[in-house]
C-alpha cells in the first residue's frame, strides 16, 4: 500500500510539473526585430541575370544604371541630288544657297539612290579603281562613291561618271568648305531620281551609185539603182559589187 501511495503521488508530482517547464521565462527572452530587404532592381527572366555582390553574409542584387542615349544632330546643311535633272541643291539652315550642275553615272555604271551622311573627306583623292583619275575635294558618303571635282566640265548636266557626283571645280571647293564647317554629323546627302539616257538614232545607211552625170553608168550602160553598198566588216572604204538582175540595153523595150 505505502508502495503504490508513493508511485502515485510521484505521477501527480510530473503531471503538474510539465505545464510549468512548458511556459518560457519572460524576463530572459528578448525580441530581435527582423530587417526587410528591398530587392536592389527587378531582374527579367529573359533577360541576362543581374550580378550579385555579398553584403555580409547575404547576397544583394546589383543595381545596372543603363546610360543616357545620345541626343540626335540637328541636320543644318543638306544636298538634295535630282539625277533626272542632274543638278545638286545645296540648303544651308532650311535656305537654298546653291544649285549646281553635276554628271551622275554614266550608262554601264550605276549611282545609289537614298540618303546618306557624309563618311570621310580628303582635299585630294586619285581612284586606284580608273587609273589613278585624280578627284579633288572629295567627300565619300557610300562605299567607294564621292562627290567631287572634275576638269571634264563640259560634260556637266549630263550622265558621265563612272558613279560619282561630279562638279566643277570651284563649286566642289565651295561644298567642301560647307561641310567641313557644319561638320559631317550635320550634312545630309539626298539622292533621288533615275539618270537619263539618250539613245542615239541610228543614220541612214548611206548607197552609193556609180554615174558619169548623164544618167548612165560605166560603158555606157543605163544606171541599176543600189549598185555599190558600203562594207561595215572593213574599216577602209571598201565597196563591193552587186550586179543587178537584168540590164535593159537601148532598144531592148
Amino acid at each position: 500500500m505505502r508502495a503504490r501511495l508513493i508511485l502515485s503521488a510521484a505521477t501527480a508530482a510530473i503531471v503538474l510539473a510539465g505545464p510549468l517547464a512548458a511556459e518560457p521565462v519572460a524576463e530572459n527572452v528578448t525580441v530581435v526585430a527582423a530587417k526587410k530587404v528591398e530587392a536592389a532592381s527587378v531582374v527579367d527572366p529573359k533577360k541576362e541575370p543581374a550580378k550579385t555582390s555579398m553584403v555580409g553574409d547575404k547576397k544583394v542584387a546589383a543595381i545596372t544604371v543603363s546610360k543616357p542615349k545620345p541626343k540626335s544632330v540637328p541636320t543644318s546643311l543638306r544636298a538634295t541630288i535630282n539625277l533626272s535633272a542632274q543638278t545638286m541643291t545645296v540648303t544651308e539652315h532650311g535656305a537654298i544657297k546653291h544649285v549646281w550642275k553635276i554628271s551622275s553615272g554614266r550608262r554601264g555604271y550605276y549611282t545609289p539612290n537614298g540618303n546618306f551622311r557624309p563618311q570621310w573627306m580628303t582635299r585630294m583623292h586619285y581612284s586606284r579603281k580608273y587609273n589613278n583619275s585624280p578627284m579633288p575635294h572629295s567627300v565619300f558618303f557610300h562605299r567607294g562613291y564621292a562627290i567631287h571635282a572634275t576638269y571634264y566640265t563640259g560634260a556637266l548636266g549630263r550622265p558621265a561618271s563612272h558613279g560619282c557626283i561630279r562638279l566643277s571645280p570651284s563649286n566642289a571647293k565651295k561644298f567642301y568648305r560647307l561641310v567641313s564647317q557644319h561638320g559631317k554629323a550635320s550634312t545630309r546627302i539626298s539622292i533621288h531620281g533615275q539618270t537619263p539616257y539618250v539613245v542615239a538614232k541610228k543614220k541612214p545607211k548611206k548607197k552609193y551609185t556609180a554615174s558619169n552625170g548623164m544618167g548612165f553608168g560605166f560603158w555606157g550602160s543605163p544606171q541599176p539603182t543600189n549598185t555599190y553598198k558600203k562594207s561595215r566588216k572593213s574599216r577602209k572604204r571598201k565597196y563591193s559589187y552587186n550586179a543587178p538582175a537584168a540590164f535593159a540595153w537601148p532598144g531592148d523595150y
